[in-house]
């Protein structure tokens, strides 16, 4: 009796609860692979004057972090309109009170936070590169959700064409 297979099978309810659980997981890597990518065309044709609202920033604050400075500000549309507070993308370091020509794109709704804030870019800022490790990185993460889905999907279909499996002795 040992050597029965159905001994060594999981409950139907505990895999189904289990496949539920890795789908919802792998599920977080194709939408920030997602946002990323959406953010880092929306930089690199902002910084290329492809994209985005025609206007002036004004820098008010720069924070040096760990990785990188962070510039915020103010940008205000060429053609008139309302200030946007906005963060602020330039070519190298920023300085307080700075003020470049730049091309706002509005913040994208995201799970993830920053992606939902405007962002005013320089033309020539390069910001918009360090997406492209994040976006390698978070679609190689999402390959197993595509081959997981891919092999319950062959597996429906397989059943559905073969119909019930004969029951064995």
């Amino acid at each position: 009796m040992a050597d029965d297979p159905a001994a060594k099978r999981l409950h139907p309810a505990l895999t189904a609860v289990l496949l539920t659980v890795v789908v919802l997981v792998l599920s977080a890597f194709p939408l920030a692979l997602h946002a990323n990518t959406t953010a880092l065309i929306d930089g690199y044709r902002a910084s290329h004057g492809e994209a985005g609202t025609l206007g002036t920033a004004t820098v008010a604050t720069a924070t040096d972090t760990k990785d990188e400075q962070v510039c915020r500000g103010t940008f205000t549309p060429a053609g008139g309109g309302p200030a946007t507070d906005a963060r602020i993308e330039v070519d190298g370091r920023c300085e307080i009170g700075q003020q470049v020509e730049a091309r706002l794109m509005p913040g994208r709704p995201s799970l993830f936070t920053g992606y939902d804030e405007p962002r005013a870019w320089a033309p020539g800022a390069g910001d918009w590169a360090v997406f492209i490790p994040l976006v390698v990185l978070f679609g190689l993460l999402s390959l197993p959700l595509v081959l997981l889905l891919w092999m319950i999907v062959a597996n429906l279909t397989k059943r559905l064409l073969n119909g019930p499996a004969a029951p064995t002795v």
